[in-house]
């Protein structure tokens, strides 16, 4: 259920059972729903994302405003802080498992199993490849 009006002026209620999954931009084998607003536009957003086994997210940033704010669903996901890429300094993220990243702060991430997070901020979305 997509609801890309900031003012809100009915309930929103997303299930599994109801989403209708889209292509992430640019990584088609990413699937994503925007729950309220819209991950490509600016200002508040909630959305959810579909990580396939094997995801690998490259070492990025993001510009302000927004702070990566990620909640997992189910699955894991493995989160990794710093200017380098490395898996054996990941940190597990399994369900229920929050992570917050400010803008600026370099990180990456990778999953061996699908894996659904949660995703909230101020939009748009759009990663700095470093």
């Amino acid at each position: 259920m997509e609801n890309t009006n900031n003012n809100i002026t009915q309930p929103i209620i997303e299930t599994f059972e109801s989403i209708i999954w889209s292509d992430f931009p640019g990584a088609p084998e990413i699937k994503y729903v925007d729950v309220e607003g819209s991950i490509t536009s600016a200002g508040p957003f909630i959305a959810r994302v579909k990580l396939p086994a094997g995801c690998k997210a490259a070492l990025h940033a993001h510009k302000a405003p927004f702070s990566e704010r990620n909640v997992v669903i189910s699955g894991v996901m493995y989160l990794g802080i710093g200017s380098e890429y490395d898996e054996s300094k990941g940190i597990a993220l399994g369900a229920g498992a929050v992570a917050v990243i400010p803008p600026g702060v370099k990180h990456y991430s990778w999953n061996d199993e699908e894996t659904v997070i949660h995703v909230h901020g101020e939009g748009p979305w759009i990663p700095t490849v470093n």
